[in-house]
């Protein structure tokens, strides 16, 4: 393997070592409300950068999908907050 492969595989081993670190990271500021709190954030931010005009998504699903997908676990864990039913 050249040592340009190996950097680019240990480049993209520290992408996803900084996503995690981002998760644990807000799970640990808003707890039992992290899901709500996230789910939340990425829909809102996927929102403006659509309408920024950003049409290339670095997500698993495509949009409007994934906006629609974390919409949903938003309004669940909302609906659980405001019900009193345990988060997960």
């Amino acid at each position: 393997m050249s040592e340009w492969l190996r950097q680019q595989q240990g480049k993209r081993y520290e992408g996803l070592a900084f996503t995690f670190c981002k998760a644990a990271f807000l799970m640990l500021l808003f707890g039992p409300w992290a899901l709500l709190v996230v789910s939340g954030l990425a829909v809102l931010y996927y929102l403006l950068a659509a309408w920024k005009g950003v049409k290339e998504w670095r997500c698993w699903a495509k949009p409007p999908w994934v906006v629609l997908f974390w919409l949903g676990i938003f309004a669940w864990q909302l609906y659980c907050v405001l019900h009193h039913r345990p988060l997960w």
